[in-house]
């Protein structure tokens, strides 16, 4: 089949930028009206970084580095369950700051 002589080419896809969710440079801030920050750089946005330096410098973010492999945390998980309880706190009974009464409030 030909292609019409008038007939657009088909779109190519645009390049991805970095995800800012993966990059070990982003940071959370306190600021509500600056909720997104990036370490590496020295700044805090409203909107996610890259997206930031991507509508101002009109480039990706060149300072996306991957954030490292997290650790396997289902062993701590499983040795900290196996570990035996043991006896409760007695602090209830032997606290010499002041002593607890108990009130029965149904009456």
């Amino acid at each position: 089949m030909k292609s019409d002589p008038g007939a657009l080419p088909a779109p190519t896809p645009l390049p991805k930028g970095p995800n800012c969710w993966e990059c070990r440079y982003l940071a959370i801030t306190w600021d509500v009206r600056m909720p997104y920050g990036c370490k590496f750089m020295g700044f805090r946005s409203k909107v996610v970084p890259s997206l930031e330096v991507l509508r101002t410098d009109g480039r990706f973010c060149g300072g996306f580095s991957p954030k490292p492999p997290r650790q396997d945390t289902s062993d701590k998980a499983q040795k900290a369950s196996q570990k035996p309880v043991g006896n409760s706190s007695q602090r209830r009974e032997t606290d010499p700051r002041r002593p607890i009464y108990h009130i029965n409030l149904i009456t």
